[in-house]
């Protein structure tokens, strides 16, 4: 093969591997769909403003529980920087208790909660 011969043979297969690539990209999309789909095929649907009111009622749970929290019970350790600021090092925030039943309420309130033996009759 002379010089003119091998440069078109080259851009052959440039071209021809670019198209493979592309082939490519689109069929790792297309897998990565399947898989988001077969992630997704055994839980159940939830509607985008039933998540919102969920998340509102969980956000209030949380937020009262740290509006109450005794801040005394928090063991603030502060340090003093190079700067000669006053700097909080750690909190100990376990002291702050959001109760199970606090939460199973809130979901009480979005569903309806029923037994699997129940669910099934």
């Amino acid at each position: 093969m002379d010089k003119e011969q091998l440069k078109t043979k080259l851009e052959v297969l440039q071209a021809n591997a670019e198209t493979k690539q592309e082939e490519l990209t689109e069929i790792l999309q297309k897998v990565n769909v399947a898989r988001d789909e077969l992630a997704n095929a055994g839980k159940p649907k939830l509607l985008q403003d039933t998540m919102v009111v969920l998340v509102e009622k969980l956000q209030d749970v949380f937020q009262e529980a740290l509006e109450n929290a005794d801040t005394s019970d928090l063991s603030p350790e502060f340090s003093i920087d190079y700067g000669n600021t006053v700097v909080l090092d750690c909190i100990d925030m376990s002291a702050i208790e959001v109760h199970i039943c606090d939460v199973e309420s809130v979901f009480e309130e979005v569903f309806n909660i029923v037994d699997e033996e129940s669910d099934n009759s």
